[in-house]
């Protein structure tokens, strides 16, 4: 497949598959122009992302990179039991967020979106806050686990995600395929692998999951925990 027909076929999921409303579609303009990043997990990860949370019947989320709150509000919309987005639900999305800035941005639109009840941040780095919420949870009760942050930090959080996962759970991480460059593309003798190269072998690698890598957005690897 060649980079046009890549992004034909991007475009079309997202027309046909990943429509939301306007108001979450506007977040990452609103981001930019607050001074953040343009980075998100994109409408068809997203969207991808909520079918998981359904399939799974998910009651606890918890993703690892809030920034903006794009890719939380499409996991909390896949919450259980699936109630609108105006009304409580049963389940809930926990979102980490290191920088504080990026935190209170990301709740005045997870307000915004009437999902206060159904998404808590919480603040700090991802391989900090983890442990804190398996001593609080405890082992075995995460439904998905979704990474979305720096990716030299994922494989020291892997242990605890697995302790936190019930079986059946899954960990996604999103950037599977492109991160500093495509994953897929060899490396020249002079480089080292990209960061989520490492990452996909290591997860594949682990007798702990059943993963796979699909090539949604930027690529998401799925470990289902065994």
């Amino acid at each position: 497949m060649d980079q046009e027909r890549w992004l034909r076929t991007t475009a079309y999921i997202r027309e046909v598959f990943a429509k939301t409303d306007a108001r979450h579609a506007g977040i990452m303009e609103r981001a930019v122009a607050a001074g953040m990043p343009p980075i998100d997990a994109g409408p068809e990860t997203g969207r991808f992302l909520q079918v998981l949370a359904t399939s799974l019947n998910a009651k606890l989320i918890i993703e690892v990179g809030t920034l903006a709150a794009y890719s939380a509000i499409w996991l909390a919309r896949g919450l259980a039991p699936g109630l609108t987005s105006r009304g409580p639900r049963e389940g809930r999305v926990i979102t980490i967020e290191a920088s504080s800035a990026h935190a209170a941005f990301a709740q005045q639109e997870i307000d915004a979106a009437h999902l206060g009840s159904s998404i808590t941040i919480r603040q700090g780095k991802g391989g900090e806050v983890l442990p804190v919420l398996l001593r609080e949870l405890g082992p075995d009760s995460v439904d998905l686990l979704f990474f979305d942050a720096e990716r030299s930090e994922y494989l020291a959080m892997l242990d605890t995600a697995h302790e936190l996962l019930r079986r059946s759970g899954i960990l996604a991480i999103d950037n599977a395929l492109a991160a500093k460059r495509w994953t897929a593309d060899p490396v020249p003798p002079s480089e080292q692998p990209d960061q989520m190269d490492l990452v996909n072998r290591a997860i594949a690698a682990d007798a702990r999951f059943r993963s796979t890598l699909v090539p949604v957005g930027n690529g998401v690897l799925i470990a289902t925990k065994l």
